[in-house]
């Protein structure tokens, strides 16, 4: 189809024709879906324009531009960006196949704001707190303690998000009877479940740790979480910029997995396991241990799909069955770098915490990474995510599960 535009008025008559090519959706081959058309970084900093959905690409040709320069990439569905210069910066992504004669094209607009580094940094003050001061989102996997109306501590009334965010909050604000904290663990659930929160202020790379974060781990009992930091990049107060990883004792091993994906579904009655699938083709179940627990669903209340995917990376689990009959299981350690988790290396402290007691990991903005496990410099950062980073189980004792209580800036502690 031609579609011509015409405009005129005293001054003159101009014109301008557009040629639109309509296919059955039946004769598109491919998808390349994007989760969205806006993306904002920091000046020399790399991101990752990647596509959600994406089917079979054999034979595809890709071509991305920035602006008038184009930088063909055959077979590459996804586009790394970077700019030293701020801005805003036009992307057009095209992917083309040819079925038959017929040459089919699927393109793609992005608009990438570019932001000066530190433009938006929060000194703190004498007024500043160093414990975090505000939770922008809870988010657990389905697990034994979500929506558990004893332990769990949950009431039957968090049925939105917002009303979640606000149970992760009161649990980790808790004060004793004399108006001293006493914080209360809040648990993440099964693989991938997280947890975000942010300060009042900015927390500066001093090189050195940075970041304190409260579990609950003791010898024999560790339920690693991964540690994600984000800069307010774009200044709005929101973390909705880019996330990178801390990299851990197991970032960059063969086994450890960058990129999993476990989709959770919602049992169709109470008292069910929930059933999960994961991107590598495997699946399996969060067992509902009704010994311990009564709730309905392990599934979470404010979670309204049928159906939710958590996205992260994945250490090689190291739990096991000590005694052999499934009587007394271990959840080794990991080296450094997680929650929850009895490090040798970062809990600075060699109490053995026998009480399972609220005891510290620490962390070093120094040590993010990008998408390619590649150093990113930051400056500072403004929100922490943690995130569950085995997809595991224990037997009676259930699915492996990070829990916090907490989060604060250590370079106001040292």
């Amino acid at each position: 189809y031609s579609i011509v535009a015409t405009a005129a008025n005293e001054d003159g008559t101009s014109s301008d024709e557009v040629k639109v090519q309509v296919v059955d959706p039946a004769d598109i081959p491919f998808e390349w879906e994007f989760a969205s058309s806006e993306f904002h970084t920091v000046s020399q900093r790399r991101i990752l324009i990647s596509p959600v959905k994406v089917g079979d690409t054999t034979g595809v040709d890709f071509v991305w531009i920035v602006g008038d320069s184009a930088q063909e990439q055959s077979g590459t569905q996804s586009f790394v960006f970077q700019a030293s210069d701020e801005g805003e910066y036009k992307v057009v992504g095209n992917a083309s196949l040819y079925k038959g004669e017929q040459k089919i094209t699927l393109r793609r607009e992005f608009i990438v704001t570019v932001f000066a580094e530190g433009a938006f940094y929060r000194a703190g003050t004498a007024g500043s707190s160093p414990d975090w001061n505000k939770v922008y989102e809870y988010t657990p996997a389905p697990g034994q303690f979500i929506n558990e109306l004893k332990t769990g501590g949950f009431d039957g009334t968090q049925t939105t998000p917002e009303a979640a965010v606000s149970y992760a909050e009161a649990r980790m604000r808790e004060v004793d009877k004399n108006g001293k904290p006493n914080p209360i663990w809040v648990s993440l659930g099964g693989f991938g479940g997280y947890i975000i929160v942010g300060f009042d202020h900015s927390v500066d790379n001093s090189g050195d740790y940075d970041l304190g974060i409260l579990g609950n781990s003791f010898g024999g009992s560790s339920e690693p979480g991964i540690v994600w930091v984000m800069q307010d990049e774009n200044g709005n107060g929101l973390p909705d910029d880019t996330w990178y990883e801390l990299a851990g004792s197991e970032t960059g091993k063969e086994e450890t997995i960058q990129d999993y994906e476990v989709t959770y579904y919602r049992p169709t009655a109470p008292q069910m396991p929930v059933q999960w699938k994961d991107n590598k083709g495997n699946s399996g179940e969060i067992d509902y241990l009704k010994v311990y627990h009564k709730q309905d669903y392990y599934y979470p209340l404010w979670i309204d799909k049928d159906s939710y995917t958590l996205k992260g990376t994945c250490l090689k689990a190291r739990n096991y069955d000590a005694s052999g009959k499934g009587t007394y299981w271990v959840n080794d350690e990991y080296d450094w770098g997680y929650v929850d988790n009895f490090s040798p290396v970062d809990r600075l402290t060699g109490d053995a915490n026998a009480g399972a007691a609220a005891n510290a990991n620490h962390f070093k903005i120094s040590n993010a990474i990008d998408f390619e496990c590649k150093p990113v410099h930051l400056d500072f950062i403004d929100f922490v995510k943690v995130q569950v980073g085995v997809n595991a189980k224990s037997g009676w004792l259930g699915e492996l599960s990070t829990e916090v209580f907490g989060f604060y800036d250590y370079n106001m502690k040292k």
